[in-house]
C-alpha cells in the first residue's frame, strides 16, 4: 500500500462497496479485496513478484499491478506471471507506465498480462500515458474519483487508475462468465472494447492503445468471438533488409 495511500486509491477502483450512500463505488463493486503490500517503508518496490505470487497461491483471480519498470523484463519475471496464469489461473493486470513513450514497462509488458493504458474523458491518450505494441487495453485514468487514507477520498490519475479500473471490471465479467479461465476473461474484455484509435487526438497512436477502451457492457453482453493474438512470426528477404510492396 505504502505511506502514501496509493494502494488505497488502487483497492477503491476496483472493489469499493456500492450503494452505501459513501464515496463512490468500485468496478467490481463486490469482489473480495486481497492487499498486499509490496514497497518498503520508504516506498521501494522490494517484493512485488513475491506479491504477485502470494496472491495466486491465496486464491487471487485477479491481480492487479499498479506498478512497474522498464528495467525487469527477465525469464523470472515472465516465469512467475505464467505460473499465476497457467498454474493458478489467475489473470494479472498492470498499468504500462507514465512516460508518454513506446518503452516496455514490466510487468505490463509480459506474455499473459493485460496491459493498460490511460485515456481521458473524452476517450483521447491520457498525456503522461505510455502507449505501444504490448498494450492491450485503455481505461480511464485521469481525474479519476476513490478512496483515500483517513475514510477520506481524492482525485488522482495515471495508469495506476486505469489498470484497477480494469480489474474490476474482469472479476466482474468473470463472475457473469464462470465457465472460462481468467486469460479467457482477458480476451472478452479486448474483444469488446471500444475503438478509439479513429478519434483525431488518437491519431498518432493508431495501435498502439490496444484493442480499444474498455466496455463493460458491451463486455458483459456481446456474443463472444474468439481471440486472436501474433504469437510468432518469421520473414524472409534478399538479404537487403529492405521490404517492398507486395
Amino acid at each position: 500500500f505504502g505511506p502514501a495511500g496509493h494502494g488505497i486509491h488502487v483497492s477503491g477502483l476496483a472493489g469499493a462497496t456500492a450503494d452505501n450512500g459513501f464515496g463512490m463505488a468500485g468496478v467490481g463493486f463486490r469482489s473480495k479485496l486481497l492487499p498486499i503490500k509490496v514497497d518498503n517503508s520508504n516506498g521501494n518496490l522490494v517484493a512485488t513478484y513475491e506479491g504477485i505470487v502470494y496472491a495466486a497461491d491465496h486464491g487471487a483471480n485477479v491481480i492487479n499491478c499498479s506498478w512497474g519498470s522498464t528495467y525487469s523484463g527477465t525469464l523470472y519475471g515472465q516465469d512467475i506471471i505464467n505460473y499465476a496464469s497457467n498454474n493458478r489461473n489467475a489473470l494479472v493486470i498492470a498499468a504500462c507506465g507514465n512516460a508518454n513513450n513506446m518503452n516496455l514497462y514490466y510487468p505490463a509488458s509480459y506474455d499473459n498480462v493485460i496491459s493498460v493504458a490511460g485515456t481521458d474523458i473524452n476517450d483521447y491518450k491520457y498525456s503522461n500515458s505510455s502507449y505501444g505494441y504490448k498494450v492491450d487495453i485503455s481505461a480511464p485514468g485521469i481525474g479519476i474519483y476513490s478512496t483515500w487514507s483517513g475514510a477520506s477520498f481524492v482525485t488522482s490519475g495515471g495508469t495506476s487508475m486505469a489498470s484497477p479500473i480494469v480489474a474490476g471490471a474482469a472479476a466482474l465479467v468473470s463472475s457473469w462468465y464462470p465457465q472460462y479461465n481468467m486469460l479467457q476473461i482477458g480476451e472478452i474484455l479486448r474483444n469488446s472494447a471500444d475503438i478509439i484509435d479513429t478519434l483525431s487526438n488518437n491519431a498518432l497512436y493508431e495501435g498502439l492503445l490496444g484493442m480499444g477502451r474498455l466496455n463493460m457492457y458491451k463486455a458483459l453482453t456481446d456474443s463472444l468471438t474468439p481471440a486472436v493474438r501474433l504469437i510468432q512470426w518469421a520473414f524472409t528477404d534478399s538479404a537487403d533488409m529492405n521490404f517492398d510492396a507486395g
